[in-house]
């Protein structure tokens, strides 16, 4: 068998606790008694089309509708597919977002002529902040959040909304990482809360596979043929039947357990967090994220720590850890990451290390995109202007945009992450 897939099915075996996504964590067994091969199918009679559906996809989809109060759209290509559509729909429009976008979204801005105004940071955006810009933009401006972002924190959606309603802008949410939002306690979907349209990852957070999820639109935003002709362009025609299987799967699952799944998972973190005497941000319930900046360890020592027990976090950084939690572990699961976790010792005094950056353009996205580039060395970007996906310490979200000037402090940030070549402009 080749190493690859020699690879996937050794790591099946070894029984590590999976505290990353996708969000079944190969625990469900809805999903593992059901899924097969056999099921992989295409555009035969019945199977009704992804594109244009009017049999059993167009009623799943009727069924995502009437559970999330929305025009709701299915895909088989993640967020990333329909953050590139949502920018397509609006592609007239002005755009403002949060920096800590998806690069996805720059990169489709890039491609498409669109050249937003960057706000806030990699993690947070003030109210102060989203009406300055808005007031530089004509009226049915688009305002791009990420909530929650890859820490699991969110933004208050219902201010922002109130400030979206007094400019005339349009607001939508990345919400790849809160499929699962809708089902908790309280309910922090942002449609429920006047978003316009979001996206979700229901493989992040959902038990569904690598690839499933869902375009929610406020009802009568846009007519139906034109979200999906616009899908069309970059989505695959040959959609995969086992992802979307997979969601119908999972749309079984939320009806049936869902909101008691997640109301149990909730308290289970509550518990586990205050048997604890560590520091963990404040996240929605499907996220640990540990701050190890007042333990004795560093953390790829922690890490490492960790993968002694065969226990793997969802990602890393100079000062976080964060593990996917989900309804699908079990107790022994959750007594198994506290007594590894109990082990680490605490320091008396607490070390915090962010980094600040000043950032100024050069370049637009699309004509830094397009450019002749070459790689340097770290140590002779300082002043060149930035042209590579180099991702910040959370997964996905660039440490500049393209176009971007690379600045001394920038330099010793990257270096710091072990980063020794990156991409520039000739």
């Amino acid at each position: 068998m080749n190493e690859f897939s020699s690879f996937l099915r050794k790591y099946a075996k070894e029984d590590f606790l999976r505290l990353f996504m996708p969000g079944h964590q190969g625990k469900c067994l809805y999903l593992n008694k059901n899924i097969s091969p056999l099921l992989d199918l295409t555009e035969i009679k019945g199977a009704d089309n992804l594109f244009f559906p009017d049999g059993i996809i167009k009623k799943l989809e009727d069924l995502i509708s009437n559970l999330f109060c929305s025009d709701c759209y299915i895909s088989t290509g993640g967020s990333t597919s329909l953050i590139q559509t949502i920018l397509w729909l609006f592609k007239e429009k002005e755009f403002i977002v949060q920096r800590g976008a998806h690069y996805s979204f720059f990169n489709a801005a890039g491609i498409f002529s669109i050249e937003p105004i960057i706000i806030g940071d990699y993690r947070f955006v003030s109210i102060l902040e989203i009406e300055n810009a808005l007031l530089k933009t004509k009226k049915g401006a688009v305002l791009f959040l990420t909530s929650p972002n890859y820490y699991g924190e969110i933004l208050d959606i219902i201010e922002i909304k109130k400030i979206c309603e007094k400019f005339g802008a349009i607001l939508v949410v990345d919400c790849a990482h809160g499929a699962h939002l809708r089902f908790l306690k309280e309910n922090k979907n942002p449609i429920f809360f006047g978003a316009d349209v979001c996206c979700c990852s229901f493989h992040k957070t959902l038990p569904a596979l690598t690839g499933s999820a869902v375009l929610q639109i406020r009802k009568g935003l846009f007519k139906r043929e034109v979200v999906k002709k616009a899908m069309a362009l970059f989505l695959t025609s040959s959609p995969s039947y086992l992802i979307m299987d997979s969601i119908g799967l999972c749309l079984d699952w939320l009806l049936e357990f869902g909101f008691s799944a997640f109301l149990e998972l909730e308290e289970r973190r509550e518990k586990f967090i205050k048997s604890l005497n560590l520091n963990f941000l404040k996240t929605d319930p499907s996220k640990l994220v540990l701050d190890c900046s007042n333990l004795k360890l560093d953390v790829l020592d922690v890490v490492d720590f960790l993968r002694s027990f065969k226990i793997e976090p969802e990602f890393y950084n100079f000062r976080f850890i964060c593990f996917i939690v989900s309804p699908f572990l079990k107790e022994e699961d959750w007594k198994k990451l506290s007594f590894v976790l109990k082990k680490l010792e605490i320091k008396k005094e607490e070390q915090k290390k962010d980094f600040k950056f000043d950032f100024k353009r050069y370049f637009g996205l699309k004509e830094a995109l397009f450019k002749e580039k070459e790689t340097v060395d770290v140590d002779d970007a300082c002043g060149r202007v930035f042209a590579d996906i180099v991702f910040s310490e959370i997964p996905g979200v660039l440490v500049l945009t393209y176009g971007e000037i690379i600045t001394k402090e920038i330099v010793l940030y990257l270096k710091e992450k072990g980063v020794k070549k990156i991409t520039v402009l000739k």
